[in-house]
């Protein structure tokens, strides 16, 4: 089976069935079953500070070491735990939006490696927020459905070619979290990260608080953060909800192939001897 991809990202849309022929005969239809990608989410790294962050300090410092942008986004991916970001355009937009986090916090606000983590992990679990259903539902964001084999191919492939779409489930739009609760969890989180307790947190709460403002946010950087996370994430929300709930339509495609199959020879008790 070979795969390629229509939209830029590599994911596989079409699955190629091949019929052989043997001696101008059919013999039958190789209908692989198409597998399901899908990429865990990276378990958060705890340093010595008691703070989960999504990447550890030295994974953070080897990113800043890179060279290049895509040995960045090599070291990102190993980073994260990534397998398939080349051929998963969810994963693909993931790494992309981490990618983007990081370069802002390095090279625009500035940010110390410490406050730079803070903001990764919070990214991440916006991200995460706004791309999840808020019903029961089997979608993931980080997985890409691939065509499903179908049980309604012909066993004679020479009746029958063309495309035969594969089905997809969509995820309505109303399953997902709005702007407004989205912008809202946001600005939760900044809150939390630059330590402001108000009366009606609790002890657990200031308690987490303190361990997440151990080196919390300036107005100035709450600002610098809140304009780039409302020119960038949340111009685009819809589009990331959109690419979590709807797969891409995808077909399969049978292309006919003849071979020429040898003859197989005979027993050497019916071999005669020719004269010379």
């Amino acid at each position: 089976m070979d795969c390629s991809s229509n939209e830029g990202s590599e994911q596989c849309d079409q699955c190629f069935v091949l019929v052989v022929v043997g001696m101008g005969k059919a013999t039958e239809v190789v209908a692989p079953v198409a597998p399901v990608m899908v990429e865990e989410q990276p378990s958060p790294v705890e340093d010595p500070l008691g703070l989960k962050t999504l990447v550890s300090l030295e994974q953070l410092e080897q990113l800043k070491a890179a060279e290049s942008s895509a040995e960045r986004v090599d070291r990102l991916q190993c980073a994260l735990g990534v397998q398939h970001y080349p051929v998963n355009p969810r994963t693909n937009v993931w790494v992309d939006f981490c990618f983007g986090v990081l370069n802002f916090a390095q090279d625009e606000a500035c940010l110390p490696p410490e406050k730079t983590l803070t903001l990764l992990t919070l990214a991440h679990e916006v991200y995460v927020f706004a791309t999840q259903p808020t019903s029961d539902s089997p979608a993931n964001t980080l997985s890409e459905p691939m065509p499903p084999s179908s049980p309604d191919l012909p066993e004679d492939a020479s009746i029958t070619k063309g495309t035969i779409p594969a089905r997809a489930h969509h995820t309505s739009l109303g399953a997902y979290p709005s702007v407004e609760a989205v912008y809202d969890q946001f600005r939760e989180k900044i809150r939390q990260a630059s330590g402001m307790v108000t009366n009606n947190d609790s002890a657990e709460d200031a308690n987490t608080l303190s361990t997440l403002a151990s080196t919390p946010f300036l107005p100035m950087e709450v600002a610098q953060i809140v304009a780039f996370f409302t020119s960038t994430f949340f111009r685009h929300l819809r589009a990331y909800q959109y690419l979590s709930r709807v797969p891409r339509p995808s077909f399969a495609r049978e292309l006919p192939m003849a071979t020429e199959t040898p003859l197989h020879p005979g027993t050497l008790a019916d071999a005669t001897l020719q004269a010379e």
